[in-house]
């Protein structure tokens, strides 16, 4: 009797791994496509998060109302495409990017994170960076932390998929990516196998619409606070 029980409890504890493999294989596919779909301006759920502007855009907002500006980006994450028009150097020494708008004479001033990125960018360079606004501008806006697209989204994806790795069912989820993957994981326990034959996330919101539908779900059920009812981004 014992040997059965056993083996019952290894079988379950086999099967549970099983499934949180394929939670965690799910969500890093969901993760990376809203990534993508952002990237190329599509209805990502990121966008709500963080806005996508141009520097004519910010100028021209700035120059309308600086109050209305700075209340709306001030500490607000931020995605910004524009050309650089030129980099300089501050009073400090450090290097910041020159974004013109419609015209020479105004532009948005774009401050590093790590200054020594700016070896790598010349007039015409065309950019594609996160940032953060702030409110403290001179003459036109500024935005600060500036890193590319491509390094916040990877330190975000191993940030987050981290942090996935160290949930356990119980655990309560921080935002809305790790209570969709514990849906996925309380998912695939209840149904063996039927998560398994997934392996494109365009699939999975295709012909598994059902379950994918089922997954978020139950992932609501377990998003009770308002901070992991939606996704949240972390400053560059």
């Amino acid at each position: 009797m014992k040997k059965i029980i056993a083996l019952t409890i290894l079988t379950l504890a086999s099967f549970n791994s099983f499934a949180n493999d394929n939670a965690k294989r799910l969500i890093e596919m969901i993760i990376k496509k809203d990534i993508a779909v952002f990237r190329d301006g599509g209805k990502s759920n990121i966008r709500h998060v963080i806005p996508r502007v141009n520097a004519s855009q910010l100028i021209s907002e700035y120059s309308n109302n600086q109050y209305e500006y700075e209340k709306k980006y001030n500490n607000q994450i931020i995605n910004i495409k524009t050309v650089a028009s030129s980099v300089k150097n501050d009073l400090s020494g450090d290097a910041f990017v020159k974004a013109n708008g419609e015209n020479q004479f105004e532009y948005v001033s774009l401050e590093l994170k790590n200054k020594d990125n700016a070896m790598n960018i010349n007039k015409g360079s065309k950019l594609d960076l996160i940032c953060v606004g702030t409110k403290d501008n001179v003459m036109f806006p500024i935005l600060k932390n500036c890193v590319t697209f491509d390094s916040y989204f990877q330190s975000f994806l191993e940030k987050t998929m981290n942090n996935i790795n160290e949930l356990n069912e119980e655990d309560a989820p921080k935002n809305f990516y790790e209570a969709l993957y514990l849906g996925l994981w309380e998912l695939d326990i209840k149904n063996p196998n039927k998560l398994d034959k997934y392996d494109e996330v365009d699939e999975f919101g295709k012909s598994g619409r059902q379950d994918f539908e089922k997954a978020v779900k139950i992932a609501k059920t377990k998003a009770v606070t308002e901070e992991s009812k939606t996704i949240t981004m972390p400053k560059p």
